[in-house]
């Protein structure tokens, strides 16, 4: 693009960090070739921790040969799926990299998924592989017909204690606190199981065989869209793509924060949010690329301050999380301990959902580090955009600037065919009736994106459109603006924007407002069928500890009535005690809707 370009869909001025590269040389390499490249470099750097089991990136590379190795024994080639349905455990790391460094296809299965939800992700991608955890096998697949999965040939069965210390394995599972299955199955129907230590001894001598990956066209990894918008879609993402999110997030983060460049092969990444989200699977790229640890959480623990405590202990440098896990660590009185004492922790980013501001204060008054909010989605690999990491550039109620080579346009989002000028407003706020002069749909393109939605032609024609100079934009579904100083603002969904009386209303900026309450611990707002208004607005509440009970559905009305425009205030409040969440804590609208 012009410079001209350049300056229209960046928003480059006064603002954008003048660290980061506009363009970037990116390494054309094969995904499985980065963590050969850092076990090489690092050998001896911690890779991965796990509730006090440590590997280092030399063992971590040669159990990836060895798993490898015996996938291809097994009949694995170029092109096959394998699903990996695992929680946050180093047999996820090495499942994953395995199937990569042999041009197979990974495709992550969210380990709170069902039976019909794993039939319909095996049967859609076609996989012939499922490496699972005992006890979800035994949870969700026991019993069950497992001849619905066409495709599968054979199950890899695994076990969390397999990567204890051996003394808490022995007394974790003797005392039940390591869930486990005590009978594996040898086979059933047409479908062999294995056992994942037997796999890995299989695979010794390694004999990894060699492939030829077109990087650009040979998908790396599948990952599941969540259904928000119907039957999940595999998104097909290449080794390039792959490769080059991490190298971009990377570079956002390491030219602004010198001190990360010091630490690398030396660093750490607290892994919290799944490997098998996007979100997740990024986190762990970037700790593989840097050669920094990866301190592995299967799940969130029941004393969220603990987070801190490994933190701590481990010395994380990076951490990728959600709004609501930094609510909960901000509201644990037990966090207030850890201040001042996580010099490690630079930085943090939050996605998925609308960061508060002061979450956003009070998670950095705890920790010293800097908390970002940044935008994307599996269909870029998935990052698309972030916020500064240096102070005086970041802009709250913003997802910042897309990230180097990477451009946002917003377009009309009737036909989105026509491009939409900055907002020149002061606020973005309370644009006026005007407003959708310049709010539309969110329009991306760059090199991390997707190669389209596997098997639905349709879906991904819909999806990614070419302008008239032939470069292809993806369209988000997403509504936003870019304001005048060039930050991106999410609006909202397009399906989740409310009619109100004629007057468009986005639930996301209602909620921003409604955050500013000091009793208001998490907000969703949603329409609801009205015969006079069209759809009338409706805010759930989740109460902060200390206002319950003191706070009635009634002063929240009212606050809202004094404090949010006429048009856009909810006119009913519902205090609840949780509000519905996706796995990775995304407060879920759609849930909201059925209730």
């Amino acid at each position: 693009m012009s410079d001209e370009e350049l300056i229209e869909f960046y928003g480059i001025n006064k603002n954008w960090p003048k660290e980061v590269p506009r363009h970037v040389d990116y390494d054309k390499i094969p995904l499985g070739e980065l963590l050969s490249r850092t076990a090489i470099r690092y050998p001896d750097s911690q890779a991965i921790y796990f509730e006090g089991f440590r590997m280092t990136y030399l063992e971590l590379d040669m159990l990836v040969d060895q798993f490898a190795t015996s996938l291809a024994k097994l009949g694995v080639k170029k092109g096959d799926v394998i699903c990996i349905d695992l929680p946050n455990v180093p047999q996820y790391v090495i499942a994953h990299w395995a199937t990569v460094r042999i041009g197979a296809v990974s495709n992550p299965i969210l380990p709170v998924n069902r039976f019909v939800e794993i039939v319909h992700q095996v049967n859609d991608s076609k996989a012939k592989i499922l490496v699972i955890l005992d006890f979800l096998y035994e949870e969700y697949l026991l019993g069950k017909e497992l001849s619905k999965m066409s495709t599968l040939e054979c199950v890899i069965l695994t076990g969390t204690a397999e990567y204890l210390p051996p003394l808490k394995a022995k007394l974790g599972t003797a005392l039940g606190k390591v869930p486990r299955m005590k009978e594996w199955p040898e086979k059933i129907g047409d479908i062999i199981f294995h056992k994942f230590q037997e796999v890995l001894k299989n695979g010794l001598p390694i004999e990894v065989p060699k492939v030829e990956i077109d990087l650009e066209k040979d998908i790396s990894i599948l990952i599941y869209t969540g259904g928000t918008t119907g039957v999940p879609k595999g998104v097909m993402t290449s080794h390039y793509s792959m490769v080059v999110n991490a190298l971009q997030t990377d570079i956002w983060a390491t030219t602004q924060l010198p001190k990360m460049n010091e630490l690398k092969g030396k660093g750490g990444m607290l892994l919290v949010v799944p490997l098998a989200h996007s979100f997740g699977n990024i986190g762990m790229t970037v700790s593989v690329l840097e050669g920094w640890k990866m301190i592995l959480l299967p799940r969130p623990p029941e004393k969220i301050s603990k987070i801190l405590n490994y933190i701590s202990k481990e010395k994380a440098t990076y951490m990728p999380g959600v709004p609501t896990l930094y609510i909960k660590i901000n509201q644990d009185p037990d966090s207030k301990k850890y201040k001042g004492k996580l010099d490690s922790l630079i930085a943090c980013i939050s996605a998925a959902s609308a960061l508060p501001e002061e979450v956003k204060k009070e998670f950095e008054e705890i920790t010293g580090a800097s908390l970002v909010e940044g935008y994307g989605m599996s269909e870029f690999s998935p990052v698309v955009a972030l916020n500064p990491f240096r102070k005086e550039l970041q802009k709250t109620n913003t997802v910042g600037f897309p990230i180097s080579d990477t451009f946002v346009k917003i377009v009309d989002a009737e036909e989105g065919t026509k491009k939409l000028p900055q907002c020149p407003n002061e606020s973005c706020k309370n644009c006026g009736p005007d407003e959708f002069q310049y709010i539309g749909e969110i329009c991306s393109t760059g090199p991390q994106l997707m190669l389209g939605y596997l098997g639905r032609e349709k879906d991904t024609k819909f999806a990614l459109r070419k302008d008239s100079k032939g470069t292809t934009w993806y369209y988000t579904a997403d509504i936003g603006c870019i304001d005048k100083d060039g930050y991106l603002r999410i609006k909202d969904r397009k399906r989740d924007m409310i009619k109100y009386k004629g007057h468009g209303v986005f639930p996301r900026e209602v909620e921003d407002l409604v955050y500013t309450h000091e009793a208001v611990n998490e907000v969703g707002v949603i329409g609801v069928p009205d015969p006079e208004a069209g759809q009338t607005i409706k805010a759930f509440v989740s109460l902060k500890p200390e206002y319950q009970g003191k706070v009635t559905e009634e002063d929240l009305m009212a606050w809202c009535k004094e404090n949010i425009s006429p048009y856009k205030y909810p006119r009913v409040v519902e205090i609840v005690p949780e509000l519905p969440k996706s796995v990775i804590g995304k407060i879920l609208r759609r849930e909201l809707r059925k209730e």
